[in-house]
């Protein structure tokens, strides 16, 4: 019984950091698969990077300030630096299997995929 038990512990723990449940936004996402690979040079080719902590596209830099869930959705109130100024962005993330819709700063970004 004692081996079931912990068993069944460890599975619980599968795919977790730390026991911890990664969400389904965290990672690497692009417009444009190239930025999957490389840094573009523009909006759409420059990959979105999430963590836990910290939001990085394009040429802006962001801490995650205050964090809402709606369902899967993330609505964050971001403190972002771009090009040397200072600035907190709103921005939303609505995962749906390997493909996220963003809205940056009030403006619908368009759809992005999970980079692999």
């Amino acid at each position: 019984m004692r081996k079931v038990i912990v068993a069944a512990g460890f599975v619980m723990l599968a795919g977790t950091a730390h026991g911890q449940i990664v969400e389904p936004w965290i990672g690497r996402w692009s417009i444009d698969p190239a930025g999957c690979t490389s840094y573009g040079t523009t909006a759409s080719t420059s990959p979105l990077v999430v963590t836990d902590k910290t939001l990085s596209w394009f040429s802006s830099n962001c801490r995650i300030g205050k964090l809402y869930k709606t369902g899967q959705d993330a609505h964050i109130q971001a403190h972002c630096s771009a090009d040397g100024i200072a600035k907190d962005t709103p921005v939303s993330l609505k995962p749906h299997g390997n493909r996220m819709l963003v809205i940056w700063d009030s403006k619908p970004v368009g759809e992005m995929q999970k980079c692999r």
